[in-house]
């Protein structure tokens, strides 16, 4: 899917809804897919490590919370997603945005820990985690990287806010992570995920998914490819279904809602970017409903994620230097 952010809304079309309890899933495709795009020919994090030719480790043997080394040996490109976890090391971590690696590159990429009750090496290098962080934590760390990157200070998060969004979770969940591990909360969920999301199918050409809980929007996450979304929907599945079993709203009975007026709303924001830390450019925006960040490479939208905004967002707002601000027409 060669999607652009210039009226995203004449070509991505919305599908009839699935649901599972609390949790309904609106897939999204391209309107125009009579033709074969120009895609970029990359490898998916899982891929490249399962390879044995990309690796992961602590910048230093004493080691930095917010930031690991990925050297990728292989000669593709490697896509890396927001919120996905990496497990091991000194402690597990999850990646702050959406990320493609070059071919034969190293880059230090900006992570948040996902585990404070450890600080010691349980292997030399991070290995892949069937876990990507759940919407409202994803939604949480893109509004605290969202501010510092329009204030200069990088793709960093609110560590403190995140180990505390964490904490609340897995107290509501009543879940035991000695070391505090998000990873751990999956884990001991497992069973109640799997049947939240084993009737929830992916359809032929779908290119994206908006999560809504209790008729009440969560997430969207949209991709360049189908195949892109196909491998990862099973962790994507779980982590809305993890937010889905974690709410207490109650609001079933409420008229669905239109997830076209998602679309809409992101068509009406404005977007900022900044030089990613891999290839192609970093998207951030904002408007009194929604935040968002992505990925543009090679102009193409390589991955869209959009959360509600949080009242905290609303009040807060995110400061838009004018200097980097402009629309982007792709």
């Amino acid at each position: 899917m060669a999607a652009t952010l210039k009226n995203l809304a004449a070509q991505v079309e919305v599908r009839e809804p699935v649901s599972s309890g609390r949790l309904t899933l609106y897939p999204l495709f391209e309107i125009d897919a009579s033709t074969e795009p120009r895609s970029i020919n990359y490898l998916l994090l899982e891929e490249a490590l399962d390879s044995g030719l990309l690796e992961i480790g602590e910048v230093c043997e004493s080691g930095d919370v917010n930031t690991v080394v990925i050297n990728n040996m292989t000669g593709k490109p490697v896509l890396i997603i927001d919120g996905e976890e990496i497990l091991g090391a000194k402690q597990n971590r999850m990646v702050n945005a959406t990320i493609l690696v070059a071919a034969a590159q190293k880059v230090e990429i900006p992570v948040s820990c996902v585990e404070r009750g450890r600080w010691n090496y349980t292997s030399e290098k991070f290995s892949k985690s069937d876990t990507i962080a759940y919407s409202s934590l994803r939604r949480q760390k893109a509004a605290q990287v969202s501010m510092n990157l329009a204030a200069e200070q990088g793709f960093a998060s609110d560590q403190g806010a995140i180990w505390a969004e964490i904490d609340r979770t897995q107290e509501h969940m009543r879940t035991n992570a000695p070391t505090g591990a998000l990873h751990e909360t999956y884990r001991q969920k497992d069973e109640e995920l799997n049947h939240m999301v084993e009737d929830l199918q992916l359809y032929p050409g779908q290119v994206g998914i908006a999560a809504y809980i209790s008729n009440r929007f969560i997430c969207l996450d949209l991709f360049d490819k189908p195949a892109t979304l196909e491998k990862l929907w099973p962790r994507l599945l779980r982590s809305y279904a993890l937010d889905a079993l974690a709410s207490t709203d109650s609001r079933l009975d409420a008229p669905l809602p239109e997830a076209a007026e998602v679309i809409g709303k992101i068509d009406n924001s404005t977007y900022l970017t900044y030089p990613s830390v891999g290839l192609g450019l970093d998207l951030r925006f904002s408007s009194p409903d929604i935040i968002g960040a992505g990925l543009v490479a090679d102009d193409q939208l390589v991955h869209l994620s959009v959360f509600s905004a949080a009242e905290s967002d609303r009040q807060g707002g995110i400061s838009s230097p004018r200097r980097r601000k402009r629309n982007l027409s792709l």
